[in-house]
């Protein structure tokens, strides 16, 4: 028995026979003869569209079953593999030093993940293994290695969301050599509830295919040959999981009630009809977000009145007497839509800079949630400042028709610290996790070693 420290990503305590991937690559690549160089790299190209397909579908699946944030984070390898700077780079390490297309498409995104690694924008650095994930995927099409695994416990140097979220129905856990608690991976790893440990080290990758090998998602390591009492201790572990999860299930559209009897309503994240039908089948009692921005990611000018309200009626128009929490447009860093390319805010601060368009989407918003509990929560707050320019457009907006709640999303050292005089001007406050603990640390998501600052377990 011997125990590889890492990093705890996603809790539960699983054993069973190692099912290794991403081991190096021992063969060599062939060169491209110069006259056959172009159709190679129409052929790199080819895997590249059909990797961006299989995404798609993968995605559009996901958000049929009703799990709309794991669509959403695997929807951006589709931007990934259509990325025209990591189109030109398969081009050039084909055209140009007559590499094989497969092993260009890994060497590509190799190259392109190590730079977006490196950058302190942590929302651009969490994309590495999500390149190198797509590139694998595009590859996996020339060289017919696409990733079918038995069932067993999943040990790999890096994987991206589409890669766990296909292999869920057959892996028991998961362990990688690198990683973070907040890369994308991990959060759909969460989301499965499949135990998971990240950045155990090199170490990870010298266990066997087939050696029986324990993930231990609570303590963050990964034990390989684990004597006969702790491996039926995961078991144990494993059933009682599995038995809680069934009873959940049953019971998921009864009232919602902490230990002590207190009655609580459990709301969604939605933003999309097939989003809110299935939290609703799964005992959801309204909305707590809705991402308007997600909606509005390929729109090529600030969308109309008209346009908005088409887009958020059909959820909002469900939700009559219910809560529905609708965030405004949360602009920027990794949702930022081409006709706002290059913009360095983010959040209410790139609608505050846009009067016009900060008063067009408070009116639809408005229009498509009548009938609702309709509650407007603004993103990327930094002072009292923001709601209150927020509220005197929503006063101009409503021409004396009631007002929704307004609420304030805490998730800025500013806000935090300036959140007595934010609370004074909102009815609501809401706390951003993810970006407060990132902005206030200094942490990205791919720092896996500084991770367990950042585990509220």
């Amino acid at each position: 028995m011997r125990a590889l420290p890492g990093v705890s990503a996603a809790p539960g305590i699983t054993v069973g026979r190692a099912v290794v991937l991403d081991r190096t690559r021992g063969h060599a690549s062939n060169l491209v003869r110069e006259a056959d160089r172009a159709g190679e790299a129409d052929r790199a190209r080819d895997a590249l569209r059909r990797a961006a397909s299989d995404l798609e579908t993968l995605a559009s699946q996901l958000r049929t079953d009703g799990r709309g944030d794991d669509a959403d984070i695997v929807e951006t390898g589709v931007l990934m593999a259509m990325d025209p700077e990591l189109i030109a780079r398969v081009d050039t390490l084909v055209l140009d030093s007559g590499i094989e297309a497969a092993d260009a498409l890994r060497e590509a995104a190799e190259q392109t993940a190590l730079e977006l690694s490196v950058l302190l924008d942590p929302m651009l650095a969490l994309r590495a293994d999500d390149v190198r994930s797509v590139g694998r995927r595009a590859a996996a099409h020339l060289k017919g290695d696409a990733l079918h695994v038995s069932e067993g416990v999943l040990i790999a140097d890096s994987l991206g969301p589409a890669d766990v979220a296909e292999l869920a129905p057959r892996v028991r856990g998961i362990a990688l050599a690198g990683g973070g608690v907040t890369a994308h991976a991990a959060i759909v790893a969460r989301s499965l509830g499949l135990p998971m440990v990240v950045g155990v080290g090199e170490g990870l990758l010298e266990i066997e295919d087939g050696e029986e090998v324990l993930v231990d998602g609570d303590r963050g390591v990964v034990v390989r040959q684990p004597d006969a009492e702790r491996a039926s201790l995961a078991r144990t572990d494993t059933e009682r999981r599995r038995s809680a999860r069934e009873i959940a299930i049953a019971r998921r559209l009864e009232p919602a009630r902490t230990k002590d009897g207190y009655r609580i309503r459990v709301l969604a994240n939605a933003s999309t009809v097939a989003e809110l039908e299935e939290a609703t089948r799964q005992g959801a009692e309204g909305v707590g977000l809705m991402r308007t921005e997600l909606l509005f990611l390929e729109a090529m000018e600030w969308p109309s009145h008209a346009e908005q309200v088409s887009v958020l009626r059909p959820v909002l128009s469900r939700l009559q007497g219910q809560t529905a929490t609708v965030r405004l447009f949360d602009f920027g860093g990794d949702k930022t839509p081409p006709f706002l390319r290059g913009i360095t805010a983010r959040g209410i601060a790139v609608m505050l800079n846009e009067p016009q368009a900060l008063k067009a989407h408070l009116s639809a918003v408005v229009d498509a949630g009548r009938g609702a509990d309709l509650r407007l929560l603004v993103p990327m707050v930094t002072s009292a400042a923001d709601i209150r320019s927020v509220r005197d457009t929503l006063t101009l907006v409503l021409e004396g028709r009631g007002a929704p709640m307004v609420g304030a999303m805490i998730e800025t050292p500013e806000a935090a610290e300036a959140a007595r005089e934010i609370a004074g001007q909102c009815d609501f406050l809401s706390i951003g996790t993810n970006d407060l603990t990132q902005l206030v640390l200094g942490l990205d998501r791919e720092q896996s070693r500084k991770a367990p600052v950042l585990d509220p377990r």
